[in-house]
């Protein structure tokens, strides 16, 4: 037996094994009433958005030294590490 004889009786029965399962599971469904158009799975959103209020008075917060807490640039980044305003533990090439 050659590779191309045992690749054509590989798919074979491969063509085989698929089709009896695929003609088993419409047999099955036909009996059981069960259909895909029948199953649907749907979901209903009855939430609506609330508006928080804040209700702490400003007299409760404390005073950050930090300015913003938003992103900086590249350049930014760099200028900070070496004003070594930030801490980092790697070598960094100016």
């Amino acid at each position: 037996m050659n590779w191309i004889k045992f690749t054509v009786w590989l798919l074979g029965i491969y063509t085989c094994y698929y089709a009896i399962l695929i003609l088993w599971d419409l047999f099955r469904s036909k009996y059981t009433g069960h259909s895909d158009d029948k199953q649907e799975l749907t979901f209903v959103l009855d939430d609506e958005p609330v508006h928080m209020v804040r209700d702490e008075p400003d007299a409760l917060t404390t005073e950050s030294p930090v300015i913003s807490s938003g992103g900086v640039s590249l350049k930014d980044l760099f200028n900070l590490a070496r004003d070594e305003s930030v801490e980092y533990i790697k070598a960094v090439s100016f």
